[in-house]
């Protein structure tokens, strides 16, 4: 086993990606809440949209590639050429499928603006070449330079968001500055660190990742369509970006623990190739212990203080209700739960089981979304976590048992 197996969690360079996660996340938030307050909810709208839009289809089609590439970088295989084409396919269906979502909804959702189709279509692209860099330095144990990776990307797409601004105060000028920050990675020049045997992958990565697409489609229309279904729900702009800037702030420790998944992996694929399943099995029981234990507790932190939170950064017109901060901010540790204890499944490159897990927390929270009453806003967090709590058990079944 190579010695960063032996060493755990306490791999060199470790800190530091926590710590570019952390940057990563609160910079996020920073470039929201500086957009927001600039141009007000309704004008926000159609960025809350987009990002959206973005998040769900980045988390479905191209966090699978960063584990795929990982796991096999991990294994000792070089990524470059064999995994780009599985890569450019993805990227394509993303941006089809996002550029097809704008079109459709142009004058509904993005104020006739055409710039934000060529947007989604660019940040495919970028974030795709992202996503395989982030692989490839994971992989190689080379955890400090993704921590690089996720600082340069926020901190570039911030000041890029606040040059905008002053420049031409719009919602397209924010949808720019997005895609700068993808691109800005390639300034890293990572492939040079991708040194393994060039030889092809043992297994298609159709396999893997046809698996992997499945549980991550039905994870993110979990988490990221909230404000798509709120105004699907017949929603005004302003509760839109309520309910956007909402589940984007409570889903912090969601999108910290998929900036930071790659650390755990590569040391899960060292376990797994030693055939270790009892120790597989006890990490998977202890994160769903903790893990339900801090979904609790977040709901509760949530009702008590998630709507002041939100008045604090955002402003007062941004303000949920305390039932809707309550909700989110339990279903989303729910959710991260049964995102760590999936690692166990990627490792062991069973993602069809991932996908059994995932897709049976959306059909239930559907259900739950059709026959639920009430204001908009209540029924999306309410199944939301309905289905988040489905899918951890779900999860929780499929990775402890051996």
């Amino acid at each position: 086993m190579l010695e960063a197996d032996r060493r755990g969690f306490r791999a060199p360079g470790t800190t530091f990606m926590v710590s570019g996660g952390l940057i990563g996340a609160v910079g996020a938030y920073l470039f929201q809440v500086y957009g927001g307050r600039a141009l007000g909810p309704e004008a926000f709208a159609p960025i809350g949209v987009l990002w959206t839009l973005f998040f769900i289809l980045a988390t479905v089609l191209l966090v699978p590639v960063e584990q795929y590439v990982t796991r096999e970088v991990a294994s000792g295989r070089r990524a470059i050429p064999h995994d780009l084409r599985p890569t450019a396919v993805m990227a394509g269906i993303g941006a089809v499928v996002g550029g097809g979502f704008v079109v459709v909804t142009l004058d509904r959702l993005f104020e006739g603006s055409w710039q934000y189709v060529l947007q989604i279509v660019l940040l495919m692209i970028g974030f795709a070449l992202l996503f395989v860099g982030k692989g490839v330095l994971a992989g190689r144990r080379l955890f400090a330079d993704v921590g690089w990776v996720l600082i340069i990307e926020t901190v570039v797409r911030l000041a890029a968001g606040v040059l905008a601004i002053q420049l031409a105060a719009s919602a397209e000028s924010l949808g720019w500055a997005m895609v700068l920050g993808g691109f800005a990675v390639l300034g890293m020049r990572w492939w040079r660190h991708d040194k393994g045997d060039p030889r092809a992958p043992a297994a298609p990565a159709s396999h893997f990742l046809g698996g992997y697409v499945g549980a991550t489609s039905s994870s993110q229309v979990l988490l990221g369509a909230a404000p798509i279904a709120v105004a699907a729900l017949g929603a005004d702009p302003a509760l839109v970006s309520v309910v956007f800037v909402t589940f984007t702030l409570y889903r912090a420790p969601l999108t910290l623990i998929f900036s930071l998944q790659g650390r755990i992996l590569p040391y899960l694929v060292g376990v797994a190739a030693s055939e270790d399943r009892h120790r597989l099995g006890r990490y998977a029981r202890s994160v769903v212990a903790i893990g339900g234990g801090l979904a609790v507790v977040g709901g509760l932190v949530g009702w008590l203080v998630g709507s002041d939170i939100v008045a604090f950064l955002f402003g007062p017109e941004f303000v949920p209700s305390h039932l809707v901060a309550g909700l989110t901010a339990a279903g989303v540790m729910a959710a991260a739960t049964a995102q760590v204890a999936g690692q166990v499944l990627v490792a062991e490159a069973r993602t069809s089981r991932l996908a059994g897990a995932w897709f049976g927390g959306l059909v239930v929270a559907v259900l739950a979304l059709l026959l639920l009453g009430g204001a908009p806003d209540v029924r999306v967090a309410l199944a939301f976590l309905i289905g988040e709590v489905v899918a951890l058990i779900l999860m929780a079944l499929l990775a402890i048992r051996r």
